[in-house]
């Protein structure tokens, strides 16, 4: 059972230079500190009693240093406040130390659980958090059983985020286990855990209107409890564990609004500079993966794989779909005998030639190869013995002896592992021995992009191996996240710190040697695992090894929304189609997945099956590759909003693409739980068929917005009909040709031309499509980002062009169009931006005065056009 951490004699240190503002201890030990890092971001930390509880600092906890507005006052002898231009501190210490928390108008907004919240294990060293939460208690006796969009009445307080964690978006009353694990068609409502730890979670409070989040800043094994657990004694409450402490927590309550605090997470855990202006990213993803991704276990193991892949990808194209992206799963190096797999050693069979092949895929096909490698050697590798003695592994425990740490690692088929060795990428010997791999035989046979699978260094159990600490897991930039996160350098305990930073590790010594080695390109890391900052080196994630079914693709939504609300890396989706099971997803689920896929910023199809699923795989069937194809082929043309959306709202303020409709509709409280619609952008909202043989789909259509926007007007994307959202239900026609998707007046989505090949055909042309509310004034506009799509040139040298594409109409009065050159430093490779209403919009366009003009003729419909002077 926790010990709590009663005081004895609490007494408030003098601060110093190196100290917090606020300190207090006792003769035990123990430390509590509160540190204000900024007006809307205050850190916490518990410290134990070092002589006791070593924990995981090497050199003591590094302090950010506080903000010029702090102010620390001692109200009576047990109690102080601490002030910041936007928030204060109450604090308590008579009894366990409680912290209470208020807006600087004195709403209350957070609190710690009275007389427990700071807690211990007196034996292993684990922490303990308890805060207080809403009344548990049941307000009605049909609460929730209405089927009409339920108003929370006599709720308050919703809690989202988790990154990655299974059931739906809204987390209260949920417990979550927060370790790494290698899943496989896991149970989306119910399954604990998945692949990625990101201890981050957001409170709503409908009464005051105010969203916090709250980040525990530890990646040892830990759970959260959401308020599955409460009790007389203890009340209601929320629990955070961690196995090994310091407990180390930020509150962050930004303006007080969903976005602010996204981005002040952002900002805390991404290895940037601190001084500079905030970037997700060093580099930005190619504009190529935003295009079809392809890949299938099975295709990679064929016995003539090397011809095999070829002709799968001159397939796809001769079908009918444009391909950008080829993921090479392990086939690749799979031993021909016994079926482990040896990672950078090629099986020639398979592959006669890996230099012809990624000449051949990358060079003439244009088609970017992402190869799988994962962050073991099997015991029998062909090169163990070589990396064992330059001392590439991890490091056993002390009491078994001084070698390297054997594990349990995946070698072929379900359950079937082997003894091996984990890299240690804190070691410089392992840096460079990676490095050298993925040198010598996946750059220098022309296969670019990395593929850092199976990373949740699931079968790292032994809390007492060791990693060697010689080199940073966030790199130079990130020094000050990466001291926060416990590692001070010099050797130290896999327990302390977590073996999900060896993740981070992985992916920077993947991401430097790439960049490395090609500088002029972008650098294409793609990670299954993840924590917090991981986007900085791998931009791309998916929710791993999904199972082909309904539910699959149903609650893979949700899980979009929640990795969204939580900085995930930027570009996430799901294996279309589903990775495991027996058989191949039906052609009605195949369309239906494909058609939301489309809607996401990673399109993959993957599986692992006998027969590996295509998007053709259908033909005989009447209609469904075409189906599919036209959904491809939106996505497609939907290339230059994806990557606008990506720069603006990702790279620059960790914004998701796609958002939950209380991201832009929380003052309807009908928005606050569902996670089965989304928005694209901020005026796209996609209502995806999930259900087998559904023809209708009901979609809620918010009547107002969080900026004060109300009547809101939607208009279906692909009829141009118009409603009016009266929050309320409207059903929507949905056979297997249709996702009903609406656009809200005032939304402005931009499309490249069509493409057959790839993602790079449709650069020179580009098309505004605009919404004007039917009847009233209304306006809308768009940042367009454009750049070469491939090079460094644009985060390096600062080499894009950004423009406001722009209208303003009043009721049947003529659409007003503009286009504003905010930044001309990239020389676009089209001349003019053209215009279009929605379909049956029979109003007409007109060039802001001054602009010059082109007018053309498309069919029977004239179209305008704005002609772009950089």
């Amino acid at each position: 059972m926790p010990r709590i951490l009663f005081p004895g004699s609490f007494s408030l240190d003098s601060p110093t230079a190196e100290s917090p503002v606020f300190q207090l201890s006792n003769p035990s030990g123990h430390a509590l500190s509160i540190q204000p890092i900024s007006d809307t971001v205050v850190r916490v930390v518990h410290q134990l009693p070092l002589q006791n509880f070593p924990q995981k600092m090497n050199g003591g906890i590094a302090w950010e240093p506080p903000t010029a507005s702090a102010t620390v006052a001692l109200t009576s002898k047990t109690s102080a406040t601490v002030k910041t231009a936007a928030l204060t501190v109450k604090v308590g210490f008579e009894a366990c130390p409680l912290l209470e928390w208020f807006t600087k108008d004195g709403t209350p907004f957070h609190a710690d659980s009275r007389t427990r919240a700071y807690a211990f294990d007196a034996a292993s060293g684990a922490v303990h958090h308890y805060v207080e939460r809403e009344n548990y208690l049941p307000t009605s006796e049909d609460e929730f059983t209405s089927t009409e969009p339920y108003v929370h009445s006599n709720r308050n307080e919703f809690v989202y985020g988790l990154g990655e964690s299974r059931g739906r978006l809204m987390k209260g009353g949920k417990k979550f286990i927060m370790e790494g694990r290698d899943a496989l068609s896991y149970d989306w409502e119910h399954g604990d855990p998945l692949y990625k730890l990101n201890p981050f979670y957001t409170v709503y409070n409908k009464k005051t209107n105010l969203w916090h989040g709250i980040f525990y800043n530890n990646l040892s094994d830990s759970t959260i409890d959401m308020g599955a657990e409460s009790d007389v004694l203890w009340g209601c409450f929320r629990t955070y564990k961690a196995n090994s402490g310091p407990l180390d927590y930020y509150v962050i309550l930004g303006d007080g609004t969903l976005p602010s605090v996204l981005t002040e997470y952002a900002r805390l855990v991404s290895p940037t500079d601190p001084s500079s202006t905030f970037a997700a990213s060093p580099s930005l993803p190619p504009l190529s993966q935003f295009g079809y991704l392809s890949s299938s276990l099975g295709l990679s193991a064929d016995p003539h794989a090397q011809e095999a892949v070829i002709q799968f990808l001159k397939d796809c194209r001769t079908n009918g779909f444009p391909v950008d992206g080829l993921y090479l799963s392990s086939g690749w190096c799979q031993d021909e005998n016994n079926g482990d797999r040896n990672y950078f050693v090629w099986n020639r069979a398979r592959y006669p030639s890996p230099a012809d092949l990624g000449r051949i895929v990358e060079k003439e096909l244009g088609v970017q190869f992402i190869v799988n490698i994962k962050p073991w050697l099997l015991e029998g590798h062909p090169k163990y013995g070589e990396a064992r003695a330059k001392g590439a592994f991890v490091r056993a425990a002390l009491d078994m002896g001084s070698g390297v740490s054997t594990s349990w690692v995946w070698a072929c088929g379900f359950a079937d592992h082997k003894p091996g060795s984990y890299f240690d990428y804190s070691a410089r010997a392992a840096r460079e021995w990676w490095g050298a791999q993925i040198r010598a035989e996946l750059l220098a046979n022309g296969l670019t992009g990395m593929w850092i699978d199976n990373n949740e260094m699931a079968g790292m159990l032994d809390d007492e191996e060791r990693f060697a600490g010689e080199e940073g897991m966030y790199g130079p930039a990130g020094q000050s996240v990466e001291k926060r996160m416990g590692w001070g350098g010099g050797e130290i305990r896999l327990g302390s710190v977590g073996k999900a930073i060896q993740t981070m590790g992985m992916a920077r010594t993947t991401y430097e040697t790439v960049l490395a080695a090609r500088p002029d390109h972008r650098p294409v890391i793609v990670s299954r695992s993840g924590v917090p900052g991981i986007q900085a080196y791998a931009h791309a994630t998916w929710s791993g090894d999904n199972s082909t079914t309904w539910k699959a693709l149903k609650w893979g939504t949700k899980m979009t929304l929640s990795v969204g609300m939580s900085f995930g890396p930027g570009l996430y989706g799901h294996d279309i189609g589903g990775f495991a099971g027996e058989h191949n997803p039906s052609p009605e689920l195949l369309v239906r997945w494909c058609q939301n896929g489309a809607w996401h910023s990673r399109f993959t199809v993957h599986s692992w099956k006998e027969t590996s699923t295509t998007m053709w795989m259908y033909d005989e069937v009447p209609g469904i590759s075409e189906i599919i194809r036209a959904a491809l082929a939106l996505r497609y043309r939907l290339a230059p909003t994806f990557y606008s959306l990506y720069v603006t709202d990702y790279q620059r303020r960790g914004w998701p693409l796609l958002k939950p409709l209380l991201w832009h509709h929380s003052v309807d409280p009908a928005t606050l739980e569902m996670d089965e619609e989304f928005l694209f952008g901020s005026h796209v909202l996609v209502a995806p068929v999930t259900t087998k043989g559904a023809t209708t789909r009901l979609v809620y259509l918010p009547a107002q917005a969080n900026d004060g926007e109300t009547a809101l007007q939607w208009c279906e994307f692909d009829t141009g009909v118009w409603h009016t959202g009266n929050g309320a239900f409207v059903e929507l026609d949905a056979p297997l040709a249709r996702t009903p998707t609406l656009v809200r007046a005032g939304g402005v989505l931009v499309l490249g031309g069509a493409c057959k090949r790839n993602i790079y055909d449709g650069i020179a042309s580009r098309t505004a499509l605009i919404f004007p509310a039917p009847s009233g004034a209304s306006s809308g506009s768009f940042t367009l980002v454009e750049d070469d799509g491939v090079s460094n040139d644009h985060t390096g040298r600062g080499t894009y062009t950004e423009l406001v594409v722009s209208f303003t109409a009043s009721g049947s009065d003529a659409v007003i169009v503009d286009c504003e050159v905010v930044k001309g430093a990239y020389k676009l490779p089209y001349e003019v931006i053209w215009f279009e209403l929605p379909v049956g919009d029979a109003r007409k366009v007109v060039v802001k005065g001054g602009k010059a003009g082109r007018r053309r003729h498309n069919g029977d419909k004239e179209e305008v056009g704005i002609v772009v002077s950089l």
